[in-house]
């Protein structure tokens, strides 16, 4: 059952999302609502950053006090590829970072309507290109991502496959947004549960962001695609969200295709619940996070001792 903090929090949200049905605010008011709203979500103690740019983007180095120096986290953060920010997300991918003991590179990846597709996996691709040009080992990197930056991290994962680039250790999706083209049973049934993700337009989004490409493009919607030899996956998701069935059709096809998937589920959460630190269920889905990301480096470590 959702703690009473989740459910007044869950309340408050789905009342802010109905007047935005009648006429919803433009996208660079969503946008600075969406910073407003993060404002108090502040790096944990002892974690600081700092900004880098590149070429056509700029991304955020979040450095915990303590680290193991070979190992680092890319971390996409989500907002249907039209909202979101290194600010947005910043709390949320500090205490992964800070948990695992990593270096954390935070995107802040082109987004549509003004950049669509491919220009977010481009920028992730230069990301993670960038970590190996840095000097870290592929089986040092882990990605994670939440929402549309779950599918992101699927995508890169694809593209590095195809170029025959080293995959990471392993990736971790939360919530993640797989189909664009919007056949998820979860999306009609929990509509009504999971109403401020239905502010967000998905897909209208969806199109702005694949502008004229297919939207049934794996590297546009994952789930489509070909996920063997991916590394091992850690996906959470509450059965509550409206995207719920991209994770359970992902997992289901990704298994049959030999991956290795852990997935873990909640009842009644609201999508994005891992943004707001102060709910005991954002604090147990860290806590897991981060179990699973040592286990995947424990695992690697006993590997190279035996061989």
């Amino acid at each position: 059952m959702a703690s009473l903090k989740h459910n007044i929090l869950k309340g408050f949200l789905n009342a802010l999302s109905l007047p935005m049905y009648w006429k919803l605010p433009p996208v660079n008011h969503l946008r600075s609502l969406l910073e407003t709203s993060t404002m108090m979500a502040t790096l944990p103690w002892g974690v600081t950053f700092k900004k880098i740019r590149f070429d056509l983007f700029e991304a955020e180095w979040l450095h915990p006090r303590k680290v193991i120096r070979e190992r680092v986290l890319l971390y996409l953060h989500g907002g249907g590829y039209v909202i979101g920010s290194p600010h947005t997300h910043r709390a949320l991918a500090g205490k992964i970072a800070q948990g695992i003991s990593a270096d954390c590179l935070l995107i802040d990846y082109r987004k549509a309507p003004e950049n669509p597709f491919p220009a977010a996996l481009d920028d992730s691709y230069h990301a993670y290109n960038h970590l190996l040009e840095k000097g870290y080992d592929p089986k040092n990197i882990v990605i994670a991502g939440d929402s549309a930056g779950g599918g992101l991290a699927i995508a890169l994962q694809y593209e590095l496959r195809d170029f025959h680039r080293e995959l990471p250790l392993c990736s971790v999706l939360l919530s993640p947004y797989l189909d664009l083209t919007g056949t998820g049973r979860s999306i009609k049934h929990n509509a009504k549960n999971d109403r401020f993700l239905d502010v967000f337009e998905m897909r209208r989004w969806a199109k702005w962001y694949a502008a004229d490409h297919d939207l049934k493009d794996p590297l546009l919607s994952p789930l489509f695609g070909d996920m063997r030899d991916l590394p091992p996956i850690l996906v959470q998701a509450s059965r509550s969200e409206v995207l719920y069935n991209d994770s359970t059709r992902f997992v289901a096809r990704a298994k049959k295709m030999g991956v290795k998937v852990e997935f873990q589920t909640w009842k009644g959460l609201i999508h994005w619940w891992h943004m707001f630190g102060g709910m005991p269920e954002a604090k147990e889905a860290i806590e897991k996070i981060i179990l699973f990301i040592k286990d995947a480096y424990a695992q690697r470590d006993s590997k190279q001792q035996s061989a």
